[in-house]
Order: C-alpha cells, then sequence, then structure tokens
C-alpha cells in the first residue's frame, strides 16, 4: 500500500490526499504553475455562470415568465442537488412551480414541430449576464460548500473547495472524490436523515425559499414510465436541447405527484385493541375519515407512505464511476508534473491528514459507543478504567480491545484498594464527554504505533493514518513482523499513547497470543452478546482474565502516589460534591424525559436508563435572563430487551422551560460522526436533523484532551494517582503561598495609617 497523500513518497496509485494538497499553500510548491486557494473559488463562480446560462437557455421562460423568476429569485433555482448541476437548477425551479401555474398542453399542439437543437439565448438575448447571475451564483455556491462540510464533518472551507472545483462542481461528484480520499465505502443515500438534514441546511444557508422541497425533491422515487421520461429530458445526450413547455409540464407533474405522499396511515393503541387509520392523499382526492373514540392512555404511531421506484439521483449515476477516474487520473497526472514541499506541509499544517485524524477519531467514538452498549451498567470503578485505560489497540478487535483492556485495567491492572471501590460506586456517568476524547486521542496514537510494526512503510504518519481509515481500526488480523521484533509492539504502543500502564497491557496482549483458547473464549463472550442482543457476561470474562493474569502476574512495581495537601484535598471534595449533585440532577431530568417519551410510543415500551455518556453545555441568551441548555448522550435499556439503545436529550436550566424538552433514540449505524479538531470538536453524537449542524463543533478538541479534567479529581486515588497528586499538591501550594503573600500585604497595609 502506497500513500495516497503528495509526501516526500510521492502519490500512490489511487491518488489520495492529492485533490486536498495540490492547490494548498501549506503542501505545493511555490512555483507549481495550478491555482492556489485564493483563485478556485472564482473559478468555480465561473463554472456555475455556465450552468445558469445552459438552464436559462433550456427553460421556455418567454411562455412561462413564471420560470425566470424562481430560476433567479432567493436561490429558488440552486444547483444544489444529487443531480448535474443544470439538471439540478432545472428540477428545483420546477419543483417551486405552483400547481396550476403550467399553462395547458394546447399552448404548443402536440403536433408541432420541436424546436430545433440551439440554444435559445441565441433567440430571446434576454440572459441576464455575469452581473445578474452574480447573486443567484454565490448562493449557490454557499450552499455546495455547505453540504460537503455538513455532510463529512471533518473537512475545512479550502478542502470542500479543492474537491468541489476538481468535481466542476458536481456535487455527487465532489462526495465520492471526498470518500475516496477518507475510505469511506458507503455510498451516499438520498433518502437518509444524513442526507436529508445536510440538504435542508445547505439550502437554508443558501437563503432557498423552501429547503425542505429541495431536500425532499432529491429523495423521490420514480415509476419506470417517468422514470424514462426525465431521463431522455435530463441526460448528457439532452443538453443544449430546450425544453419544450409540454415538456415543463410532464415534468412538473411528475415532480409534484411524486413528492405527495401516496397515504398517511395511524395504528392507535386502545384498551379496545389496534385501530389503523389511512389517509389517501393522491392528487385532490381523499378517502372518507373513520373517527374513533380513544381513552387517555391512547398510543398512535404515524407512518407516511411514498411512492417505490427508482431513485430520482439515479439519472446520473451511470456516468459518475467513469467521471471519478477521469478526475482522479487527472489528479495524479498533475501530481506527477508539480512538485510538492517534503513532506506535505507536516503534521497539522496538511488538512489532508488532519481530515484523516478526524474521521478516524469518529470511526473511534462510535468503537466506544459499541463497547458501551454491550455493558451492563458498570460501576464507577469500571468507569474509571474505561477512561483511564481502555485503549482501543490490542491483539482483538477494536471493540473487543476495549472490552478486554478495560476489564483487565479494572480486576487486575490498577489494584484500585476496596475502600476506593465502594466509594465510586456509583460513579458511572460520564458528565464531561472530553473524558471520552482523551481515551479515542491517545487510541488512535496507540494504533499508528501498533501499525508501524505492522510493515515499515506505516512509520510514516499518512500511510498509517490511510491505512487504519481503510482498516476501521481494525488491523490485529494483519500480516506483521512482531514475531520477529524484540520489542513488545503492545507494550511500545502503549507508551506511545500514554497508557497508565503500559508494561502491563503489553504483557496482557502477549499472553493472550499465547493463550489463543482463553483469547477465543473472551472473544465468544463478546460475540454472543452482539449476535444476541443482550449484555456482556462481565463477571465471566473477569474470572477468565484474572485466571490467565494471575499465572504469570507483572513484576512491575507502582509507585505509591504523595500524600495530598489541605488544598488539594478540598480540591478533590469538592469536584466530587459537585458532579454528585449534577449527576442527581441530570438523571432525574433525563429520566422525567424518558417517561415522557415512553407514554408517546406505540406500545409503550419502556426504557431505564443506564449511564450518561456525555453532557454539552449550551448557554442561551444573556444574564440575568440567560439560561443554559444541556445536549446530552446516555444509553438506556428497553423492557424488551437487554442491550442498550443510544439515546439523545435536550433539557434547559430554567423552570420556565423556553425551549421544547425532549429525548429520542439513535438508531443509526452512523453513531460515530463526531467532529473532531485540535481547537474544537462536537463530542457527542445529534440527531441528524439540519437544525443541529450549526452547532456541531463545540470549544475545546483534541488538544485539550492531555490536561488534568475534572473527573479525574472524581475517579482519583489517593494510592494510585501520582501524577494527578504531584500537580494538585503544586497547583493548591501555589495557591496557598499566594493567599499568604496577599494576606501579608493587606496586614502591612493595615498598620500604616496615617497620623
Amino acid at each position: 500500500m502506497a500513500s495516497g497523500s503528495a509526501s516526500a513518497a510521492g502519490a500512490g496509485p489511487l491518488g489520495r490526499g492529492l485533490i486536498s494538497c495540490m492547490h494548498s499553500s501549506n503542501c505545493r510548491a511555490e512555483d507549481a504553475p495550478l491555482l492556489s486557494d485564493q483563485d478556485l473559488p472564482l473559478a468555480i463562480d465561473k463554472l456555475i455562470v455556465g450552468f445558469y446560462e445552459e438552464a436559462f437557455s433550456r427553460l421556455p421562460c418567454d411562455a412561462m415568465p413564471d420560470l425566470l423568476h424562481l430560476l433567479t429569485a432567493d436561490g429558488g433555482g440552486s444547483c444544489l442537488g444529487l443531480l448535474d448541476p443544470v439538471s439540478n437548477i432545472i428540477l428545483n425551479t420546477l419543483a417551486l412551480l405552483p400547481k396550476d401555474a403550467a399553462p395547458a398542453p394546447a399552448a404548443e399542439p402536440s403536433t408541432s414541430p420541436s424546436p430545433p437543437a440551439t440554444r435559445r439565448s441565441e433567440r430571446s438575448g434576454s440572459i441576464p449576464g455575469f452581473g445578474g447571475w452574480h447573486e443567484v451564483v454565490s448562493r449557490s455556491y454557499h450552499s455546495l460548500l455547505a453540504f460537503l462540510m455538513a455532510y463529512f464533518g471533518c473537512l475545512k472551507k479550502e478542502q470542500a473547495v479543492r474537491y468541489l472545483y476538481r468535481a466542476d462542481a458536481n456535487l455527487l461528484l465532489a462526495v465520492m472524490l471526498i470518500q475516496h480520499d477518507l475510505y469511506a465505502d458507503e455510498a451516499l443515500d438520498p433518502e437518509s436523515d444524513r442526507t436529508q438534514a445536510a440538504l435542508e441546511y445547505a439550502a437554508t444557508i443558501a437563503g432557498h425559499p423552501s429547503p425542505t422541497t429541495l431536500a425532499r425533491l432529491m429523495s423521490i422515487r420514480l415509476q419506470d414510465d417517468n422514470f424514462a421520461l426525465l431521463k431522455k429530458l435530463f441526460s448528457a445526450d439532452a443538453q443544449g436541447i430546450p425544453l419544450t413547455v409540454e415538456d415543463v409540464r410532464a415534468t412538473h407533474r411528475i415532480l409534484h405527484m411524486m413528492m405527495s405522499p401516496v397515504c398517511t396511515a395511524s395504528i392507535i393503541h386502545t384498551k379496545r385493541g389496534l385501530v389503523v387509520h389511512v389517509r389517501h392523499m393522491l392528487e385532490a382526492s381523499c378517502s372518507e375519515a373513520i373517527s374513533f373514540s380513544t381513552t387517555t392512555d391512547a398510543r398512535t404511531a404515524t407512518t407516511t407512505l411514498g411512492w417505490d421506484g427508482i431513485p430520482i439521483s439515479s439519472l446520473q449515476s451511470g456516468v459518475l464511476p467513469d467521471k471519478l477516474q477521469d478526475c482522479l487520473g487527472k489528479a495524479i497526472a498533475d501530481g506527477r508534473k508539480h512538485n510538492f514541499k517534503t513532506p506535505c506541509g507536516g503534521g497539522d499544517a496538511c488538512d489532508y491528514l488532519q481530515s484523516l485524524k478526524m474521521y478516524l477519531h469518529g470511526i473511534i467514538h462510535n468503537l466506544y459507543i459499541k463497547a458501551l452498549k454491550l455493558l451492563p451498567t458498570p460501576s464507577g470503578s469500571l468507569m474509571r478504567s474505561i477512561l483511564k485505560a481502555g485503549h482501543c489497540y490490542g491483539s482483538m478487535d477494536p471493540v473487543s480491545n476495549i472490552i478486554v483492556n478495560s476489564i483487565w485495567y479494572n480486576s487486575c491492572g490498577c489494584d484500585l484498594p476496596v475502600s476506593e471501590r465502594r466509594d465510586m460506586v456509583e460513579y458511572n456517568d460520564v458528565l464531561d464527554p472530553l473524558c471520552l476524547l482523551r481515551a479515542q486521542v491517545h487510541s488512535l496514537k496507540g494504533l499508528m504505533e501498533l501499525a508501524a510494526f505492522a510493515d515499515p512503510q506505516f512509520s510514516v504518519p499518512a500511510c498509517a493514518l490511510e491505512l487504519l481509515c481503510s482498516t476501521k481500526c481494525d488491523i490485529a488480523s494483519m500480516p506483521s513482523s512482531t514475531e520477529s521484533s524484540e520489542k513488545n509492539p503492545f507494550h511500545e504502543s502503549a507508551k506511545a499513547a500514554g497508557h497508565t500502564r503500559p508494561l502491563g497491557l503489553g504483557e496482557l496482549h502477549q499472553q493472550l497470543l499465547l493463550m489463543p483458547d482463553t483469547r477465543s473464549e473472551l472473544l465468544s463472550f463478546i460475540t454472543e452478546a452482539q449476535t444476541s442482543g443482550t449484555v456482556l457476561r462481565i463477571n465471566d470474562m473477569t474470572n477468565r482474565i484474572s485466571l490467565m493474569w494471575n499465572r504469570n502476574r507483572s513484576g512491575a512495581q507502582i509507585m505509591q502516589a504523595p500524600e495530598l495537601c489541605a488544598g488539594a484535598l478540598r480540591a478533590v471534595s469538592s469536584e466530587r460534591s459537585d458532579y454528585e449533585d449534577d449527576r442527581s440532577w441530570f438523571r432525574s431530568k433525563i429520566e422525567q424525559l424518558l417517561k415522557e417519551y415512553t407514554t408517546k410510543q406505540f406500545l409503550g415500551s419502556e426504557y431505564k436508563l443506564d449511564t450518561i455518556l456525555g453532557v454539552d453545555e449550551r448557554h442561551k441568551g444573556y444574564y440575568p435572563g440567560g439560561y443554559i441548555c444541556y445536549h446530552v448522550n446516555f444509553t438506556a435499556t428497553c423492557d424488551l430487551r437487554l442491550q442498550r439503545t443510544l439515546f439523545y436529550a435536550e433539557f434547559s436550566s430554567s423552570s420556565c422551560e423556553p425551549e421544547p424538552e425532549f429525548c429520542c433514540p439513535l438508531p443509526y449505524a452512523n453513531a460515530g460522526r463526531c467532529y473532531y479538531g485540535v481547537l474544537s470538536a462536537r463530542k457527542i453524537v445529534y440527531p441528524d436533523d439540519a437544525k443541529y449542524i450549526p452547532d456541531d463543533i463545540t470549544i475545546r478538541g483534541t488538544r485539550s484532551a492531555d490536561g488534568m479534567l475534572g473527573m479525574d479529581l472524581v475517579y482519583f486515588s489517593p494510592k494510585l494517582d501520582v501524577e494527578i497528586a504531584e500537580n494538585l499538591n503544586v497547583l493548591h501550594s501555589e495557591e496557598e503561598e499566594e493567599k499568604r503573600r496577599k494576606k501579608k500585604k493587606r496586614t502591612g497595609k493595615g498598620m500604616c495609617r496615617p497620623n
């Protein structure tokens, strides 16, 4: 595997990272004859102007004046969408056309010959020109960038511009280029909440008059006859051919029908049984409503039924694979002709490497969510072990490594006194999401070090990051040179990750490799829980790990932490007291919201709160009238199954409830789509909804993961946490000294009163 970045080793045959690097001032050589980041926006604007001129020339604006208004006003005719840009402009315009706006077919007799295949602009001379297109072009440009940044989350604006330029402003092609660089194998799904939220957000950014209409248009499905007609009108062969009024009328009719739901079905659960209410919504007809009297405990589930058929995005899907290869081929050719800095940008300066890291942090976050959902409600000491030592590298798959590493540390690796375990038994809620972020950041460092043992080429950071992206961090089964190495690769990985017991963790995984039966047994426990939808048998796993470990106990000595000074003891006590108060309040709010959620659900499945996995504070308004809104992830157990469900909750600190308070499950598999940067990060998982995208990044990013956190004091062990004890003593000794100096200064002044 060759590096895809434009580094000293050169671009790999697949050209990964080239598009991000070749236009960047941090990566390309100063004399490279390529457009710079400053030149690309104007180049894209010129492309989009051409799209609007093409769309204008194809639409019968002379016969239907409403079309020109919709095309140019308020960004209605946006080139945002999942078809080619010109088709997006035309279809977005027609989707906003009122139902009765299209003239009758008599306006153009069906016996009339088709117009000649010439540009209508040559006949009308009424093109607005660059100045006239300026506003709508600017709106489209910013909406395309907004979609790419919202959909992926791990791109800088400059990168989105580079991909958009190389894709000739074709949004779906730009998405495929980015997915190629990130090793993202999931194809864009037009109907997914993720895509719909990004489209709606991007349309809102552009000032589109109806963002939901644009998003819904890109998710409709077409019946065979309708798909054939639109393919004839909007295929590559139809480019440049004007649309007749009848073409517009037929397309408008198809869009209107397909964007309208077939029917809405409500299933009501009452004491008398199930009642189904179906309302048809075809054209102007509607079935007669059948009403039933229901009791106060009725619960309703409503489903909107839509049309089945071929996704409208398929109109251009057939040509995209060839276009993707063309784009990559051109990028590789340009990369060979022009020089790049060596190494490529270096560390944080290379946007491509930063995107890979952000993408990997999201993947690792998802791995932790999967592991935590498999655990029974953990004790405080086990949660402490997960956050301090539950890294995802080792001799197994990442989820299994998190679980086994945490159980080993909790039972064998940290030797936490029984009294301290008892004191923190209920400290199992993660209120500060930076604790989980720190474990993820350190896990990535360990994975990169372990990758270097698999093959020398992976000692190059770009190669290691690409390997981890391509394998989704699962490198345990890779052929490696670890057996011939004089060093223990797991020990070296743990040291690179800053693990608190690197030698012990290294020995654990060496023993697991030497005892395949025990390793297989531990994996079978995890597989059983994953496949059966239950939780892990923690006690059985603890016994197996302890038995193996005690046969060959590590001789490493654990240093004794120094005694805390009075100020440090007060700080630990205060932090624990605040945690207990906050935990109690958060749990009571969430339990209330879970109860309300249960009463609204069909058949009323009850959920019980398990563990809080992160709280994000948002300050709303200005004090004294301002308040704090809390966004929370937590797991809960349904009474119908044992495995945890990940939830999102939103509530405020204000008693007047200025905004709706609610909770909802997060059932989708992409639970790791959290975005991590050096300075800022999105540290919890949000619902895929356009309203959350503007707030998806919060302060304090990966750079904050190495500092001392409040949870470190909550989980503080006077016997084991040497570094924390030393830091606390230094911090509070300095504070005490400062207080003494101030007191002495005040006393001195008091003795020098004037006569």
